[in-house]
């Protein structure tokens, strides 16, 4: 079930790639801004494992049926992170900004929670990366 490939694998590994950062993100988050309130840190904690199974099981896909072009880890992983991430944020977009602006200052070019969607970008490529590293991709994948 864990060999390689395996979706079972993939998922895994982006749940768990999720888990790290939604941890970090629960246990930094009232650190810069103690007003966040424990639903927006399971949320995001939560979302984030979500994220990573989800991009795990797209793996499978490794090639584009409406563009006609080929989806590599590269693409699909960040492509999947930085939209999830922009569903987020618009979403709890108060609570985005909030944090954003006590870590930078009201006044900075880095002031608005969006910056959150470059997170997800570079999250999703990682996460992506490393289920396929590990997990294998294609459809190889689906008949173990």
């Amino acid at each position: 079930m864990l060999e390689k490939p395996s979706l079972i694998r993939r998922a895994a590994i982006g749940k768990t790639i999720g888990l790290v950062f939604g941890l970090i993100a629960f246990f930094i988050l009232p650190m810069i801004t103690p007003e966040v309130t424990l639903t927006f840190r399971f949320g995001v904690a939560l979302y984030l494992i979500m994220m990573g199974g989800f991009i795990g099981i797209m793996g499978v896909f490794t090639y584009h049926p409406v563009l006609h072009m080929p989806m590599p880890w590269w693409v699909r992983g960040p492509m999947i992170g930085g939209f999830m991430m922009l569903v987020l944020w618009m979403i709890a977009q108060p609570q985005f900004d909030a944090v954003a602006i006590a870590m930078f200052g009201e006044n900075s070019i880095f002031s608005s929670g969006a910056w959150s969607i470059v997170d997800g970008l570079i999250i999703g490529a990682l996460m992506s990366f490393l289920a396929t590293r590990f997990g294998g991709e294609g459809k190889e994948t689906v008949g173990q």
